[in-house]
């Protein structure tokens, strides 16, 4: 490892977000719908600063992905713009930790509420099956009356050959 530089894990927020009218719908279609995904990266960099300029590009680029959700329409992935870097001090090996923060809290709050708050309160089945609305159509399948692009049919296909493959 090079002396000058260290390894940084950096958290970074982004939100997703469908656009557009849909082709068409099932019964897990919501308007209202988006997904908060909070992404944590390594990053080798000179310091703190160092670590949250290129994750933020690193960042930036992410959020440049794009692609249809079962309905037809455009998911917008945005960067919210939060980074938080932890220079990680130890060699990248199984176990390594790559991110750590801390918070004070009141004795008054409760373990349960602690968890709902930092891992996010367990979600129903209903809710859980609303991610369709944000989820690539590649590997979600098409609502009624949304075909795949030739693209996406190839990219799928592609998918559930490896997918075999593997499970062989």
């Amino acid at each position: 490892m090079n002396r000058k530089t260290s390894w940084h894990g950096v958290k970074t927020l982004y939100r997703a977000e469908p656009l557009g009218r849909p082709q068409g719908t099932d019964r897990l279609y919501s308007r209202d719908v988006t997904l908060v995904e909070e992404r944590i990266v390594v990053i080798r960099a000179r310091n703190g600063s160092d670590a949250i300029r290129k994750a933020e590009v690193e960042a930036k680029k992410y959020a440049r992905t794009r692609h249809r959700n079962p309905y037809g329409q455009r998911v917008r992935l945005r960067f919210l713009g939060c980074l938080d870097a932890y220079d990680m001090n130890e060699p990248l090996v199984e176990g390594a930790e790559v991110f750590s923060t801390t918070l004070i809290v009141s004795r008054r709050v409760s373990d349960h509420a602690i968890v709902d708050r930092l891992m996010g309160a367990r979600e129903s089945q209903r809710k859980r099956a609303l991610r369709r609305n944000i989820l690539d159509i590649c590997f979600s399948g098409a609502a009624p009356g949304v075909k795949l692009t030739r693209r996406e049919a190839a990219y799928r296909q592609e998918f559930v050959r490896r997918l075999g493959r593997r499970n062989a």
